[in-house]
């Protein structure tokens, strides 16, 4: 679904990381990790677009919808908590009204050629409609409201009303509602209690989509990911397997790395004793040969 290719990404002088290289496919559960600082959340907003790329691509197959929570709420006003939830899918309420204005038109006295032409635009309507998840996007977004807990007493509260912990539950709500082909979430249990933690699990687990995310909060990711990128030392490295498997594999591979250092010194080390020899046997020679 989504590659990204040999990708080199600098702050002025500083490189985030060099011909990083991963895909995300379809599916896929997949857990980010790495220090703060070494270019996770920039990793988001490349495949996001919101930045771009020093050098190497980033492609998207076919056009799969992707969904971003990030650390930031985003504008929220004018809108009751529910409200703001369903106004996340883009484009229905439009399309409600155009749904209602067409079913008003069957009811009127109009030409063959009319009706088979409002028929027919009111099928592909009714499908994107459906597709988007219309018909049940109200209880949807209320199901998701109260596994964040947000209930019902307060689904109807202006969204200006809640604290800023809150509002991030709301955001979350906002992008699970879409429902989009790819996920990326950036440490998405932040602000969240053990019950919404619990009810996240099982709704990522659910989840039919590609996930990507961070989280401080191993067991959570251990228990959902299949496979680890990690961005570390400017570079992006793949590990199959969920977080436990990463640490173990992640600890062999740095000690394979020492292991070679020691017999790359080792081996210079006897190439450097091997060239001080030869040089003082030559050495020793050419005093002989000068006094014969």
């Amino acid at each position: 679904m989504i590659q990204v290719a040999n990708v080199t990404k600098n702050y002025g002088s500083k490189v985030l990381y060099k011909n990083a290289s991963f895909q995300i496919n379809a599916g896929e559960k997949i857990g980010l990790v790495g220090p703060n600082g070494a270019g996770k959340t920039t990793l988001f907003r490349l495949i996001t677009g919101e930045e771009t790329a020093d050098e190497g691509t980033i492609a998207r197959t076919g056009k799969p919808v992707v969904g971003y929570f990030s650390q930031s709420t985003g504008e929220m006003s004018g809108r009751s908590a529910l409200e703001e939830v369903k106004g996340a899918l883009k484009g229905m309420d439009e399309l409600k009204e155009r749904l209602s204005f067409l079913e008003a038109k069957f009811s009127e006295e109009i030409s063959d050629d009319d009706m088979a032409k409002y028929l027919e635009e009111y099928g592909e309507l009714q499908s994107r409609f459906e597709h988007m998840g219309g018909y049940d996007i109200e209880s949807r977004a209320s199901a998701i409201l109260t596994g964040l807990g947000i209930g019902p007493d307060d689904y109807n509260r202006p969204v200006e009303s809640f604290s800023g912990g809150w509002k991030m539950r709301i955001a979350l709500a906002k992008i699970l509602a879409i429902q989009p082909d790819v996920l990326l979430m950036d440490e998405p249990t932040n602000h969240l209690d053990m019950e919404s933690i619990l009810w996240l699990e099982e709704w990522l687990g659910q989840y039919q989509g590609a996930l990507l995310m961070t989280s401080h909060d191993r067991e959570f990711m251990n228990r959902l990911v299949t496979k680890i990128v990690e961005v570390a030392n400017k570079a992006v490295n793949v590990y199959s397997g969920n977080y436990d498997f990463y640490e173990r594999e992640r600890d062999i591979r740095r000690e394979q790395l020492i292991a070679s250092a020691r017999r790359q010194d080792e081996m210079l080390a006897k190439e450097e004793e091997f060239i001080a020899r030869f040089a003082a046997r030559a050495s020793h020679a050419a005093q002989v040969q000068s006094r014969v």
